[in-house]
């Protein structure tokens, strides 16, 4: 049976934030813009709660107002517990982790709290509409 890679599509304007940081961590290698290198889907609640502690430390200051986005998505088989190291960039507030490429690992980034909030709320409607299970294919783009 063929797959298609469902798109996730985040407006670059609507959550700014949130789209530089993907373009940024998709631009250094990693998974997740292409149906050759999709993302896929995990409902595995441990695996996702693994991926967040990995890329995302509870002990790591968060500046006021912010909240720590990592990609790929939490909800990605590809996520940190996948392997690979953390990653970084310019602008993210996320002192003592390097900017990296490669197709491992996964990449953190204090964005706005309201960006992070519109990304759960696409997600959620996004894996509900197009009925998104355990195993599935997804890609993220940022769109207009």
């Amino acid at each position: 049976m063929p797959w298609y890679a469902s798109p996730l599509i985040y407006s670059k304007s609507r959550p700014p934030q949130l789209a530089s940081h993907i373009t940024r961590a998709q631009r250094s290698g990693l998974p997740g813009a292409t149906f050759k290198s999709p993302l896929t889907r995990t409902t595995n609640a441990a695996a996702m709660k693994r991926n967040r502690d990995l890329a995302r430390p509870r002990d790591e200051s968060r500046p006021q107002g912010k909240s720590c986005d990592e990609y790929p998505l939490a909800t990605s088989k590809e996520g940190l517990s996948a392997g690979g190291k953390r990653r970084s960039f310019s602008g993210c507030s996320i002192p003592g982790v390097p900017s990296r490429t490669g197709a491992k690992g996964a990449s953190a980034c204090m964005i706005s709290a309201s960006d992070q909030n519109y990304q759960g709320g696409m997600n959620s409607s996004f894996y509900k509409a197009e009925r998104m299970l355990d195993g599935d294919p997804y890609r993220v783009l940022i769109g207009d």
